[in-house]
């Protein structure tokens, strides 16, 4: 008779631990569908109004690395400005440096300042200034180091190879938003002169188009803010623990049952 009831006590044991990893197991590695989608409240074809458009071009700055291309009628007068680049600060990229006071030093014309100019700003003077040396002369003008910057449950550095880029195109290229992160509270910080700005996005929502940050700008950073479960302050997590505390004090209870 103690033999059976100790088999009994045992194998009510084996069952609340198993219930107890069961338990675990649905909280912490189910995923709700509703956590992967975009844009939740975009009703199916519909047209939105005031969307934002890229509105802005952008000024070259100090620290930026800039690449110059030259080419003219005679291949070998162009050589002398389509020389090796000095090396980016990052070791792999390369370009034209724009110096603490705003200048590059280019071949031949020496100092050029560029700070505060736009790409085409900078080109055209460009073109001025070497007609000099080259006949129909050609110049082209790109930013090298421009990037986006993710942190949270995105976090890599995205270069782009464009002037402007969208947040959907940023989230995209850097793999997409995972299931541990928030859509509805994106935070962007930008800079501004000597000012940061701090604004937050949510992709569930419409809104995000005609929001002004939805073109980002150089150097912006994008926080992926984990979600409640992750941080551990959601109603799962508080239930889980709830959960564990309680069949942990059943089973000292039941230990000490004879």
């Amino acid at each position: 008779m103690q033999k059976h009831h100790t088999t009994c006590k045992s194998l009510y044991f084996c069952n609340l631990l198993l219930f107890l990893l069961s338990l675990n197991l649905c909280f912490t590695s189910c995923t709700s569908p509703k956590k992967l989608l975009y844009f939740k409240n975009l009703p199916a074809d519909t047209t939105l109004q005031n969307v934002v458009t890229k509105d802005f071009e952008l000024k070259i700055r100090k620290g930026d690395l800039i690449n110059i291309g030259v080419s003219s009628l005679s291949n070998e007068a162009s050589a002398v400005f389509t020389a090796p680049q000095i090396a980016g600060t990052s070791g792999q990229l390369s370009g034209y440096l724009v110096d603490i006071n705003g200048n590059i030093l280019y071949p031949k014309l020496g100092i050029v300042h560029a700070e505060g100019l736009t790409r085409d700003e900078l080109k055209n003077r460009l073109l001025k200034d070497l007609q000099p040396y080259l006949k129909e002369p050609v110049v082209t003008v790109s930013f090298v180091n421009n990037k986006i910057i993710f942190m949270g449950e995105i976090n890599q550095v995205l270069y782009m190879q464009n002037e402007t880029m969208t947040i959907l195109e940023a989230i995209s290229l850097g793999g997409g938003i995972p299931a541990t992160g928030r859509k509805d509270n994106i935070l962007v910080i930008r800079e501004n002169g000597k000012d940061k700005e701090f604004k937050r996005l949510n992709l569930n929502n419409s809104s995000v188009f005609t929001s002004p940050f939805y073109y980002l700008k150089p150097n912006d950073i994008l926080y992926i803010e984990p979600d409640a479960a992750r941080t551990g302050s959601g109603k799962t997590q508080q239930i889980l623990s709830y959960v564990s505390a309680g069949i942990s004090l059943l089973f000292l209870i039941l230990s000490r049952i004879k």
